[in-house]
Order: structure tokens, then C-alpha cells, then sequence
């Protein structure tokens, strides 16, 4: 290990000499990005400087800054390699913050050495570290990560020194050095590491005191002669400034709405002060009018009252003339009502006898059992879908593939659903509507009947042949209501329910349509109520 005199003459010259070098890395570093620069550094005992010196690394060196999660001791610990050699971390402030607000690190981020000095005491080497960050997210903005200027009073100011922190460029630092000394005695000044009093992060800082050797009597001082190099306030002050300028903006708000007020209260009193005279002038003008009306109102008393007779006589017209309309509205409703009546008769007298709505279909009515023994197969199976608490595909595959194949045609869409329902609890209660889709809905359809006709094998509460309005003109439901099969798209409103729509374990939505091509039902969900806006 080199002799610390030895070390000292060489990081003293490093550091007369570095100002070219440090132009170029500031240079690189401004090329590389258009964004913002995060300055940290690294720091090591002056027993292992003439180590790092040896490797030979100068300012304006590219580095590679690497997360490390797995990390035992810290979890955020930032690794930085110098040409694929790791030669330390960064601060554990600093790799926090890194950590958690620059993405790049996880993959290996970019930085560029920008310095290479000792401490004041001449007790560390410490390496300067200038991080390109393309975008800033709106957390590194707020701590100062910027290439801006800024600076702050410290919260380490005391009676005996007043320390400021600066984020700036080393060349700008160091005008700003030469700046105050020439009027006090900077007494500290290099690299800061740790966050200033609000939070900031601000690369650099310098202690002042005056000839007494305290801080200085009037802060406002050295403010002026920042301000009239830089242009730049203080943050503090910019805080105050604009605190100020809100309670000034606030008084001017609070000044104009008494002026409002003032404007309003005034326009109410002109305004009554009009109402009032114009009320004046009405009651003066109604008087004359009254006094000229009376001289004709004699004259006209016989065509007035000709006159009203006259419109009373066009009113009850009126009246009648709606009443009739009325009549008529309600005779052609009738009507139809009764021509539908009609057909719905003449069907139900063609296709069956008059108990056929009674009488439930079954794929063995031609077989050579009787319709005993069909009766009780099916009590049976009803039962026994209620016992067993069938789920929806063991009911879709009852139906569809044992007891009625070649009826029902049973689309991905409708299987998928029926997986998702499966804590439905009233497995027999969708037996028996599937059974009743497969073979009485089915026969009505083959025979001709309308949809409204067909469904009654289902009863009053467990079909609906259509959904209401506000579900079928939402784009949403109609398209989760919406199905394809062998090149078809088809709406299907027809549905089969069971239970309200608030308990999933206790309701089932089956959406059907008939095919005429097909002589088939194709089912398209067989699951939880589909998309509703109203709910």
C-alpha cells in the first residue's frame, strides 16, 4: 500500500488537474440524457484508496449501477461495477431511493464518474457518481433530483455556522464558493450524502461563519449575493414567496366578494325600488283602462255571452269527438287481442287435445311401455337429481347425451358456464326445465308453435321469451347475450331462470334458441345471470 503523504500529493493533483476531465464527463453525461441527473457518491477508508486508484479508474469512466434484492443485509443495496468490476454500493439513503423510483436499476443502470477527491479531514477517497435519469418520476422532482440550480439553508444552521446545501453543477459550486468567500469564511464545503431539512436531496454543501467566527448575522445577505449571480432564490424562500403571494391572492378574493356582495345588495334594492314603481304605474294604468272599459262593456255584454256559449258548445265537440276516438282505440284493441286468441285456439285444437298443455312429452311415447311406467322413470329421475344435487354439466349431460341425444345442441360457451355454477343448489329444479327444453318445448317447436305457446310447458315464472328493453338496447348485454355456431350468430334472448340474481349459489340463467335448420335447441350459457345495467 502506497504511503498516505504519497497518496495525498497524488489525489491533491487529481484534483488541481481534473478540470478538463470533468468537462468531459459533464459533457458525456449531458449527451447521454435530455432528462434529469442524480448525483450520489461512493466512499472509502483512506487504507484502501491507493487499492482503487490502482485500478486506474478517471473521471469521466461509464459505471454500471445493479440491484440487488437478494441482498441479506439490505434489501434496496445498489452495486456499482467499473467495467464489469464491482467496487462498492451506493449509500444506503441513496439505493433506497434508486431502488424504489428508477426501474432501470433492476436490469443495470447507466452512470458516469464526474469526480475523485478526499474528505476535509483527509480521512476518505471518495468517488463521485452522476446517475442520467431520462424520466424523472414526479417523487425524484419533489427530492430535488433535477440539473436545475437550487439551493437551501440547512437545518444544521446554528449560532455557530450557517450551512447551506446546493444542487448544481461543480463548476457552478465552485463560483459559488469563490462568490461567498470573498465576504465570509467558508469554513466546510464538498459533498453532501444525506438528505437536506425538507427532504431534498442536494449534492453538495458549504458552512460560512463571519470574522467573529459565527454564522452570520443576516441570512437575507447571503441571499442577496446568490440571487445576483445565480438569479435563483432560495427554497425556502420560494416556499415563502409563495405562501405570501396565495394570502395576498386570497385577500384580493376575499376583497371582491365583499364587493360582490356590495354590487348585489345594491342591485336587490334597485330592484325592488322598479318592482315598486312599476307596480305603481300598473295600478294608475289598470284604473284608466277600467274607467274606458266600462263605457263598452255594456255593448258587448250580448256578444260575450254568444260568444261563451259558443265555446262551451266546441268544447263538449271536442270531448265527444275524443271519446269516440277513444272508443275506437279501445274496439280495434280488442280486436286483436281477439284474433290473436283466435290463432293461439285454432293451434291448440290442430296440434292437441285440450288437456295437451298438461301432458308432458317423453322420448318413449312411441315405445312399447306404457305412460305409467314413463311417469314414474321420470318422478325417478327427478328425484334423483334432487338427492344426488346434480351439478349443471352432469344436468346438461343427462339430458343432452342419455336421456335425449340429437335434441339439444350444447355450445362450449354453455358448458364453460355451467363449470363456473357449479355450487348451484337445486340440480333438480334444472333437470326438469332441461328435460321439458328437450322434449315439450322441442315437439311444440317441430309442430309449428310460437314461441309464446311453446314456452308454456315451462309454466308462468320459469321462461322468459325476451329480455326488457333497457337490457336489450345496452351494447354490453346484447353482446354477452350474443353466440356463434357452424358460421351462425345468433341473440338469444329466449332463457330459462331460476332464483334472483343476488344469490349465485341459488340462480341459473339458461339462454336458448330455436333452430329451425337444425330441428335442435342450441343452449349458449347454462350459468350465473349474464350482465344486467341495472344491477
Amino acid at each position: 500500500m502506497a504511503p498516505k503523504g504519497n497518496l495525498f500529493q497524488r489525489l491533491q493533483h487529481l484534483d488541481d488537474s481534473g478540470s478538463a476531465e470533468r468537462q468531459a464527463a459533464r459533457q458525456k453525461r449531458q449527451q447521454q440524457s435530455s432528462g434529469e441527473i442524480l448525483t450520489t457518491f461512493l466512499a472509502y477508508k483512506l487504507d484502501h484508496a491507493a487499492e482503487k486508484m490502482a485500478l486506474g479508474i478517471a473521471i469521466g469512466d461509464p459505471l454500471t449501477l445493479q440491484h440487488e434484492p437478494e441482498n441479506q443485509w439490505d434489501a434496496n443495496a445498489v452495486k456499482v461495477f467499473w467495467h464489469d468490476q464491482w467496487i462498492g454500493y451506493l449509500p444506503k439513503d441513496m439505493a433506497a431511493l434508486v431502488a424504489a423510483e428508477v426501474p432501470d436499476a433492476a436490469q443495470g443502470l447507466e452512470a458516469v464518474v464526474t469526480g475523485l477527491t478526499t474528505t476535509t479531514q483527509r480521512d476518505a477517497f471518495r468517488l463521485q457518481i452522476s446517475i442520467p435519469i431520462a424520466k424523472a418520476s414526479r417523487r425524484l422532482r419533489s427530492l430535488g433530483v433535477t440539473s436545475a440550480f437550487a439551493w437551501d439553508f440547512d437545518r444544521t444552521t446554528g449560532p455557530d455556522k450557517l450551512r447551506l446545501v446546493v444542487n448544481c453543477t461543480e463548476t457552478a459550486f465552485r463560483e459559488l464558493q469563490e462568490l461567498l468567500g470573498a465576504s465570509y469564511d467558508v469554513s466546510k464545503c464538498g459533498y453532501s450524502y444525506y438528505p437536506g431539512q425538507d427532504g431534498r436531496h442536494y449534492p453538495w454543501y458549504l458552512s460560512l461563519t463571519d470574522a467573529n467566527g459565527k454564522a452570520p448575522e443576516d441570512p437575507g445577505k447571503v441571499e442577496q449575493l446568490i440571487r445576483s449571480l445565480f438569479g435563483v432564490p432560495s427554497e425556502s424562500t420560494r416556499v415563502r414567496e409563495r405562501q405570501e403571494r396565495l394570502t395576498e391572492l386570497e385577500e384580493k378574493q376575499e376583497d371582491i366578494a365583499k364587493r360582490l356582495e356590495a354590487s348585489r345588495s345594491e342591485e336587490r334594492r334597485l330592484r325592488r325600488e322598479y318592482e315598486f314603481n312599476k307596480g305603481a304605474w300598473e295600478r294608475r294604468t289598470e284604473k284608466a283602462q277600467e274607467q274606458g272599459d266600462q263605457a263598452i262593456e255594456l255593448a258587448n255584454t250580448v256578444e260575450q255571452e254568444l260568444k261563451e256559449q259558443l265555446d262551451l258548445k266546441e268544447q263538449e265537440l271536442q270531448l265527444v269527438l275524443a271519446e269516440n276516438q277513444s272508443l275506437e282505440d279501445q274496439l280495434a284493441q280488442t280486436g286483436n287481442q281477439l284474433d290473436a286468441l283466435s290463432l293461439q285456439l285454432e293451434y291448440l285444437q290442430y296440434t292437441s287435445p285440450a288437456n295437451a298443455a298438461d301432458v308432458l312429452v317423453t322420448p318413449w311415447a312411441d315405445e312399447s311401455e306404457t305412460r305409467q311406467l314413463a311417469d314414474r322413470l321420470l318422478a325417478s329421475l327427478r328425484s334423483l337429481a334432487a338427492h344426488e344435487r346434480l351439478k349443471p354439466r352432469q344436468c346438461l349431460q343427462l339430458v343432452h347425451e342419455e336421456l335425449c341425444p340429437g335434441h339439444l345442441l350444447v355450445l362450449d360457451s354453455a358448458w364453460a358456464s355451467a363449470d363456473q355454477a357449479k355450487g348451484f343448489e337445486f340440480g333438480g329444479q334444472l333437470f326438469e326445465l332441461l328435460w321439458l327444453l328437450a322434449t315439450g318445448f322441442r315437439q311444440r317447436k317441430l309442430d309449428g308453435a310460437p314461441d309464446m305457446i311453446a314456452g308454456q310447458v315451462f309454466g308462468s315464472s320459469a321462461y322468459a321469451p325476451r329480455e326488457s328493453q333497457t337490457i336489450e338496447r345496452n351494447p354490453q348485454a346484447r353482446r354477452a347475450r350474443t353466440f356463434s355456431y357452424q358460421g351462425k350468430t345468433v341473440e338469444m334472448w329466449q332463457h330459462l331462470k331460476i332464483g334472483s340474481k343476488d344469490s349465485e349459489n341459488r340462480t341459473i340463467r339458461v339462454h336458448f334458441c330455436w333452430d329451425p335448420d337444425l330441428n335442435q335447441v342450441v343452449i349458449g350459457h347454462c350459468g350465473k345471470h349474464l350482465y344486467n345495467p341495472s344491477h
